[in-house]
């Protein structure tokens, strides 16, 4: 198998729910045997734990070898984080005799990611076709999946886009790390866990531990008492000052890095300050609070979530060592190395680990007895090992009240507050608290994103979409369906050959193809309506920039360059017919219009009615008005 061309698709086709990399393979040998094809087969099973098996010999289907093809470059792209939707298809013929073109799963921006997982595939089929050895292949993977994750979504975008695919919400991507959900009026953004409401201002304060605990303490708040320290030096002076334990953390920083808690002598601030001076050059001094440690998410002025986050270390069976625990520990599935985009974070026998065990009378040979808890972590947020524990029922309502006016006043409508109490289900203000830390970013579980983007999106986050096949320069009906629209006080925008207006305001002026005209649409937050004109099928090549629209309208011949003959009709028709595939509700036809012909006979599962010239706006503006919000 050879690539011969590739080209980005930035836009949907039909049976794809995300943007394509389209791909011309040649097969360079025919009547491969299909014991060789399921050896290939055994090989991505084995390698790719995202690989679907092909089943059965007999059921490889027409093109066998763009199967595993298809299968293996999805479960790579998957292997390295990035969200995959389709498996991929294949689009037609290639310009050569054996060619082929498929359309294989991408995320916007990232095509080269798709690319990368490919070029591993087929060298690993061309190699098990010849007969050849794939060691040295197989381990190249680990290399591949490791560059693919660099051009993976960071943060939680993953989990924002699965969410939204889950619910039907349209996901678009504006910038490395900024996605879209939904469409024009409808749409909002997110940055991982920031939206597109959350204050700069505010997250820049945050981000500085110490000005943050200056805003909530003004407002009556409990903070622990702190101070920066420029030297080792000078912050054994100020824990003496402050009393011991006390935690040392970097000012600006999150996620737990840096951060070293509980510590209890000179020797030991010595140690944690020179730890987290390599990480920020600002250092916090910070008197200890002894309590049990819990993550407040609040949204919206509601807490949503709280976590009790058990430090990281392992529980005894009575027969294994602390080395065999761990070992077994770490080996869970959602557990990651710090710094991964896992659920859970590996733990280290390190010196703090080690120096945790002297204090606990043990060592790393120990065998602590049936369920005895060994801690192997100070701090115990997920970053450095720790473990969520929901608890948000029992969590007493002066806390709840608590972490809510912490975001309110640091202006956040998404935080995480992290807040130490000695009992949750008793009130802050008759145990005492500390609210150690507010996070404008927080880290989510994976079954959260699904409740936010239901806060956030209206519905779906969809706005009406109308796709117009043909020319609709100087078309009256098409001028009158404009204005009625307007006339309702929506935000109507149109692209057409002659350019792209919102409403009525001319924003892109001569032709655009149908992907770039309708991405001015649909990224304006003013839009409410999107006309969508194609005037020729040129301007289909790029793809469309929604996965499917609600009225698809068959209005009349195309520009008159494309001439008006039968070939050039039995095209049209053919465009209609790839088009209908992607319209989730009626098809219009212009009846005046004779070249349409018998088309309707040919667009199954759709309600399909003719309607004269001069009765399409008043037609289209009512079925607009039937669609659900």
């Amino acid at each position: 198998v050879r690539v011969l061309k590739t080209q980005i698709g930035n836009g949907y086709l039909p049976g794809m729910n995300q943007p394509s990399l389209l791909v011309e393979l040649v097969f360079l040998r025919s009547g491969v045997k299909r014991e060789a094809l399921m050896a290939l087969d055994g090989i991505f099973r084995e390698a790719l734990t995202e690989y679907e098996a092909l089943q059965s010999p007999s059921r490889i289907g027409a093109y066998p070898r763009l199967i595993p093809i298809m299968r293996g470059t999805a479960a790579v792209l998957r292997s390295g984080g990035i969200p995959i939707f389709s498996e991929g298809l294949v689009v037609g013929p290639g310009s050569t005799e054996g060619a082929i073109w498929v359309a294989l799963p991408a995320i916007g921006q990232g095509h080269s990611a798709t690319g990368l997982a490919l070029d591993w595939v087929i060298r690993v089929m061309n190699q098990t076709i010849e007969g050849h050895s794939v060691t040295a292949l197989l381990a190249e993977l680990a290399e591949v999946t490791k560059s693919i994750g660099r051009m993976a979504p960071p943060g939680m975008n993953s989990l924002f886009m699965q969410a939204a695919q889950d619910t039907g919400i349209p996901c678009l991507r504006i910038a490395s790390s900024v996605f879209q959900f939904g469409w024009g009026a409808r749409a909002r953004w997110l940055d991982s866990s920031f939206t597109d409401v959350t204050p700069s201002v505010s997250t820049r304060l945050v981000r500085n531990k110490q000005a943050a605990a200056h805003v909530l303490r003004m407002a009556g708040m409990p903070v622990p008492a702190h101070a920066l320290a420029t030297d080792a030096e000078e912050a054994v002076k100020l824990a003496e000052q402050l009393g011991y334990p006390v935690v040392v953390k970097p000012a600006d920083l999150d996620g737990g890095r840096g951060v070293s808690v509980g510590l209890k002598s000179a020797e030991a601030v010595h140690k944690a300050f020179v730890k987290a001076s390599k990480l920020s050059p600002s250092v916090l001094v910070e008197k200890h609070f002894e309590g049990n440690d819990y993550r407040l998410t609040v949204f919206q002025g509601e807490v949503f979530r709280v976590a009790h986050r058990v430090p990281g270390g392992v529980t005894g069976d009575g027969v294994s060592t602390i080395i065999e625990l761990l070992a077994v520990t770490n080996a869970h599935p959602l557990r990651g190395d710090p710094g991964r985009d896992s659920l859970l974070k590996r733990i280290a026998l390190d010196e703090e680990a080690l120096e945790l065990l002297l204090e606990q009378g043990l060592s790393a040979d120990a065998v602590p007895s049936q369920g005895q808890f060994v801690r192997l972590r100070g701090a115990a947020n997920v970053a450095s090992g720790g473990i969520p524990v929901s608890v948000l029922e029992e969590t007493h309502p002066d806390n709840l009240a608590l972490a809510v006016r912490a975001a309110r006043v640091l202006r956040l409508d998404l935080a995480g507050v992290d807040l130490l109490i000695p009992d949750i289900r008793r009130s802050w203000l008759e145990t005492g608290a500390a609210i150690c830390e507010v996070n404008a970013q927080p880290q989510l579980s994976p079954h959260l994103p699904a409740y936010l983007l239901q806060r956030l999106v209206k519905g779906q986050g969809r706005i009406p979409v109308v796709m117009v096949l043909g020319d609709v320069a100087d078309e009256i009906w098409f001028e009158h369906l404009v204005a009625a629209l307007s006339d309702g006080r929506q935000c109507v925008g149109v692209a057409t050959q002659a350019g792209v207006t919102i409403g009525q305001q001319t924003v892109i002026k001569g032709s655009c193809s149908t992907f770039q005209g309708g991405m001015a649409l649909i990224s304006d937050p003013q839009v409410e309506v999107a006309i969508l004109s194609v005037a020729n099928g040129h301007m289909l090549i790029a793809g469309l920039p929604v996965d499917r629209f609600d009225v698809l309208v068959l209005a009349g011949p195309p520009t008159g360059h494309e001439g008006n003959g039968p070939e050039v009709w039995k095209r049209w028709q053919g465009h209609a017919q790839t088009l209908q595939k992607m319209c989730s509700g009626p098809i219009i036809i212009n009846q005046d219009c004779a070249d349409w012909g018998t088309i309707s006979d040919r667009l199954p599962g759709h309600e399909v009615k003719a309607y004269p010239a001069n009765a399409l706006a008043t037609v289209l503006q009512q079925k607009l008005s039937e669609i659900e919000p």
